[in-house]
């Protein structure tokens, strides 16, 4: 509704940026609520006709900024980044008013306030998507390969055959999760290699991204050895494997951090060993930590992957009554 030169400038200082992009001009507060409702934009900007008269006669000129809230992520970085845009307009207009006026602005007290982004200053999401996959393809390899292998002795009878000879239920287990693992790591090799096709800089050594990651699959075999042991069939191995595979990373503070859900939430992703793998694998890659600062996570990964294998071993010697 102000159609002048400070206005525009205004408009400007919100697509010189990569948040906002001009959808339409609105004529009235109709075509705005139609836009919102209709999906067909997420955000609306409202300047009064008399935003310029305001700032000219010393006034305050407030301005709207509305923004769609049923995507309550969305509306927040939206708000998030109008603020920031907004905040140094205002203080672009006050220290030209304050030189104009004779006053040299940077010489007033007060907190130089300068933002400085650590270890993605480029605000990359890619970076965060690769890892995160890399974390999603151990926690699937872990969990599928190593439940399949115990329920494919099921399905062809072959454990029955296991169980009558002299070998115990532990060493079963014992051959059944050091192929998987190992399987595993090779595969995550090449996932590993996938950071350099997207471009990710890796400023940790890699090795110490294999040794987490081996500690990672410890855990994920130990709980594919419960779930192929409590299991009767392939399918039902698939399905339970899946179901444990998105739950494990909803609660494990990938999608969402474990520190906004409720405590039952947070003590159950505290307990997954894709929570302390993903803090570790971001650790490494992007700040290029070590041992020397993550070896609480390296501890949990250990003993969180013993004791699931400790709970496969009760479950198989429950089952197989060896």
């Amino acid at each position: 509704m102000s159609h002048t030169a400070i206005s525009r400038d205004l408009v400007e200082n919100f697509l010189s940026n990569e948040y906002f992009d001009i959808e339409l001009f609105a004529a009235s507060m109709e075509d705005v609520n139609k836009a919102l409702d209709s999906f067909d934009a997420r955000v609306a900007l409202i300047i009064p006709p008399d935003f310029t008269r305001n700032l000219a006669d010393g006034r305050p000129a407030p301005i709207q900024f509305i923004c769609d809230g049923s995507d309550a992520n969305q509306a927040g970085q939206a708000i998030g980044f109008a603020k920031r845009i907004i905040g140094s307009y205002n203080e672009k207009i006050i220290i030209e008013r304050l030189n104009s006026r004779g006053i040299v602005g940077s010489h007033l007290p007060g907190i130089d306030n300068r933002l400085r982004i650590l270890y993605n200053q480029e605000m990359e999401g890619v970076y965060y998507v690769v890892i995160f996959h890399i974390v999603v393809a151990g926690l699937i390899g872990g969990l599928i390969l190593s439940g399949t292998a115990v329920v494919r002795e099921k399905e062809r009878g072959t454990i029955d055959q296991l169980l009558v000879t002299p070998t115990r239920s532990w060493e079963i287990l014992a051959a059944k999760t050091v192929a998987p693992l190992l399987i595993s790591m090779v595969a995550t090799v090449f996932s590993f290699l996938v950071i350099f096709w997207f471009h990710v800089p890796c400023r940790g050594n890699p090795l110490t991204f294999m040794a987490f990651m081996g500690l990672f699959l410890i855990g994920t075999t130990g709980i594919g050895i419960c779930v192929g042991t409590l299991c009767q069939n392939m399918l039902q191995t698939i399905l339970l494997s899946f179901g444990i595979w998105f739950g494990g990373i909803f609660v494990s503070g990938i999608v969402t951090p474990i520190e906004n859900m409720v405590p039952f939430l947070t003590a159950v992703g505290k307990l997954m060993p894709t929570t302390h793998f993903n803090v570790a694998a971001n650790a490494v890659i992007q700040k290029g930590l070590g041992f020397s600062v993550l070896w609480p996570e390296a501890l949990t990964l250990f003993l969180i992957g013993i004791g699931l294998l400790f709970i496969g071993w009760l479950v198989a010697r429950r089952q197989f009554g060896q």
